[in-house]
């Protein structure tokens, strides 16, 4: 068996080298998950976003008893204006990330709702398409 200069077999050292490379991945993928949960990945599950029917403006609203029917009360221009949002993935507005609609039975209009940007039909729990499509 061939031996390092140190007089350690090369097996050892290959295992060393395992154990170092297992250990840093593992304190890599620690941090990551610790960063991630302290930092925030997004909207908290208790914040929908809302949209002002009047500007087009999205603002945060956290979920909370006692909040009421919509429309809300839109905080820069003092008009309930806010609506909750669903958001359209078809065609072109997937590709670009999504297109926020709000929904005709919100503001107590006929349905089906359109999107104003691609034309596609927008429901409720509208489902996001991989591809865009």
């Amino acid at each position: 068996m061939a031996r390092a200069t140190d007089g350690t077999s090369m097996t050892e050292n290959v295992k060393k080298g395992i154990v170092i490379t297992v250990a840093a991945a593992a304190v890599a993928v620690g941090g990551y998950v610790v960063y991630t949960n302290v930092a925030g990945g997004g909207i908290p599950a208790n914040v929908r976003q809302v949209m002002c029917s009047e500007t087009g403006a999205l603002f945060p609203e956290e979920m909370q008893p006692g909040l009421g029917e919509y429309p809300h009360k839109n905080p820069k221009t003092g008009k309930n204006t806010l609506y909750p949002i669903e958001w359209c993935f078809n065609g072109e507005c997937g590709k670009k990330g999504g297109t926020p609609v709000i929904l005709n039975t919100q503001v107590k209009q006929k349905e089906p709702s359109y999107c104003p940007k691609c034309g596609y039909v927008v429901r409720f729990h509208n489902v996001r398409t991989d591809a865009g499509e």
